[in-house]
């Protein structure tokens, strides 16, 4: 008999009933393929005329990006600019400039992107009843919703505290350049919000996905130890081999997303903090309770990447584990007339064993180990910034 199937996030989460609805989507994927059609980085099909739409609206932002920085360099005199506006015309550059990277630094890596989404699509549909599958399709789901739902208010958020410190009104004071150019301003910031968000979803419901895999496979090398039976093992072999090859390739791809991604949000905690001590010394109350709430969804994300990447890992090391737990050597017995076919299960659990070893090893562009700790050396770098913002302007 087989031993219990051991749950763990994202699949051991019991939605209310009134989700239940949720259960029907069959692919957890579905949202990151749809934000990604209209905002992403790996489906470009130009027989439809929604890409050809995404590549115009994606120069045209790149485009606007680089003339607002021309104008804020060299058109706009900070003496004729209020200091906060002049301080928000700088924020959007910056902001701008962290939201647009992360898209092209991982467009080259699109059709590997896409090779990874297709096998894992591919596991929902040829098992889609699987109990872990099953149980963490809709937490899956629920997860990019929720944080897709989050990250798109934060880009409304910055939308509204951004508006009027738009460089190019300040460059060119014309009847009609105003409303037009401010219009533009807010289109262009909250495109390049979402632009961020679309690859946020794309890595988070990976990630999500894997942990799933990796879970799916230790059930069934566990029911494969029950029988012993050499054509599942070897199945669960090359699964496994596949998974780790995939997982990766994908670690070697979302390295410089990582670094861009954690760079933007200390970037957004760090500025929220210096409004907030702002905001603190002006006693404006009600621009600070929305400035905390942004605040507290960046560091949000800051921990959910650190502690989903150490899941994964995890769920690598527990391959091995559940491997060397098993008592295989009890159970795998030598036949001299099956000499061959006892090694080669022997040498395969003991590659598995191998390389559930070796950690996956996601960094924030080689520079520096992406995990819950380092998670926490950011925050506490934010905390920093803020103790010393409100220690330099305390009276």
């Amino acid at each position: 008999m087989s031993n219990p199937t051991r749950c763990s996030f994202p699949s051991n989460i019991v939605l209310p009933r009134w989700l239940a609805f949720i259960n029907q989507i069959q692919n957890p994927l579905a949202l990151q393929k749809t934000v990604d059609r209209c905002l992403g980085f790996i489906v470009w099909d130009f027989d439809t005329k929604l890409s050809y739409a995404k590549l115009i609206f994606v120069v045209i932002m790149y485009i606007y990006l680089v003339v607002c920085c021309v104008c804020a360099l060299f058109l706009v005199n900070p003496a004729d600019v209020h200091p906060d506006y002049y301080l928000k015309m700088w924020f959007f550059i910056g902001a701008g400039a962290s939201c647009s990277l992360p898209w092209i630094a991982l467009l080259p890596a699109r059709r590997h992107f896409a090779t990874i989404h297709e096998f894992l699509t591919d596991q929902y549909r040829l098992d889609p009843y699987h109990p872990l599958r099953y149980r963490s399709r809709p937490v899956i789901f629920l997860c990019s919703v929720f944080f897709f739902s989050i990250n798109t208010s934060i880009s409304v958020f910055w939308c509204i505290l951004l508006q009027g410190s738009c460089p190019i009104t300040f460059a060119f004071r014309y009847p009609g350049v105003e409303p037009a150019s401010s219009l533009v301003y807010l289109v262009e910031c909250f495109h390049l919000g979402m632009t961020a968000n679309g690859t946020m979803v794309t890595t988070l419901t990976t990630l999500l996905s894997f942990i799933v895999e990796f879970d799916v496979l230790g059930v069934e090398l566990r029911e494969s130890f029950s029988t012993m039976d050499v054509d599942v093992i070897r199945r669960s072999v090359e699964r496994h081999q596949q998974l780790l090859e995939l997982v990766n390739l994908f670690r070697a791809k979302i390295k410089p997303y990582f670094l861009i991604a954690m760079g933007l949000y200390l970037f957004l905690v760090t500025f929220s903090c210096f409004l907030l001590v702002v905001q603190l010394r002006e006693g404006d109350f009600q621009a600070l309770r929305f400035n905390v709430f942004n605040a507290a969804i960046s560091i949000v994300t800051i921990i959910m990447f650190g502690v989903i990447c150490d899941m994964v890992e995890d769920r690598v090391r527990r391959i091995g584990d559940q491997v060397y737990e098993s008592e295989w050597p009890l159970k795998l017995v030598y036949d001299q007339g099956r000499g061959d076919v006892y090694r080669l299960q022997k040498s395969s659990l003991m590659m598995v064993i191998a390389r559930s070893q070796k950690k996956v090893g996601f960094t924030c562009g080689d520079i520096y180990q992406m995990s819950t700790i380092t998670s926490m050396q950011v925050l506490k770098l934010c905390y920093t910034a803020f103790t010393m913002l409100w220690n330099a302007t305390n009276e």
